[in-house]
């Protein structure tokens, strides 16, 4: 059993200025109204969050919709944010997991392939590389060592080289092996700066300090 606990289903058509409980279907079904277009940065948080743990699904054989689960409340607000009216809430189960969900939309439709792997000509822009990485990306301190490497575990084959290329062609040095993704320490700073700043629910993943890191993570 799960609750709206950021509850957005409702919207307003962006062409007739009706209220509707369903948007989505409504522009299915109309004869006047359209699906709204997507902007190129909602297609870049849709990227960023299919790199990451988003996926796609269409249980009425209607246009998909994006699906997203975190234990961060906080971390999906903020993705939440990042896709604006195309998201249609955030309900909570009874395990405690956030989940949210998008209206469905045809132009979610090419993106069906990302499910496997992102296509080879992708290229990880900073708006798609922040939600991956709050998503999916986390920091370790190997063996004894006082610094950090940022880690992925991309257990598809396709997938991971995909995301070792996209990283490479932005000029990182990428460590690879079983499943996963890692950059030297020396990259991992640089890459947290490319980003920017923490976002919201994830800022423990930014603290290049251990005792630093373990505080943040304890107050998530």
């Amino acid at each position: 059993m799960s609750e709206w606990v950021v509850d957005a289903r409702g919207g307003v058509c962006h062409q007739c200025d009706s209220e509707y409980q369903r948007l989505a279907q409504h522009w299915s079904r109309s004869k006047r109204c359209s699906f709204r277009d997507l902007s190129d940065a909602q297609h870049e948080a849709i990227r960023g969050c299919l790199v990451g743990d988003g996926n796609l699904d269409n249980p009425n054989d209607g246009p998909p919709a994006l699906r997203l689960s975190s234990m961060r409340r906080p971390h999906l607000e903020w993705v939440r944010d990042q896709l604006g009216w195309l998201v249609r809430g955030i309900t909570r189960d009874d395990g405690g997991a956030y989940r949210l969900r998008t209206l469905s939309h045809p132009a979610l439709g090419r993106y069906w392939t990302w499910m496997d792997s992102p296509p080879s000509d992708w290229t990880l822009t900073k708006p798609s590389a922040r939600i991956w990485y709050a998503c999916d990306g986390g920091l370790e301190w190997p063996g004894s060592s006082t610094q950090p490497r940022a880690t992925w575990t991309i257990t598809d084959d396709g997938k991971r080289k995909a995301c070792e290329q996209a990283l490479a062609e932005q000029g990182y040095e990428v460590m690879v092996w079983d499943r996963r993704l890692a950059l030297p320490f020396a990259e991992t700073e640089r890459f947290l700066q490319w980003l920017g700043d923490p976002t919201p629910g994830s800022a423990y993943k930014w603290a290049l300090e251990r005792e630093e890191y373990d505080r943040r993570r304890e107050t998530v």
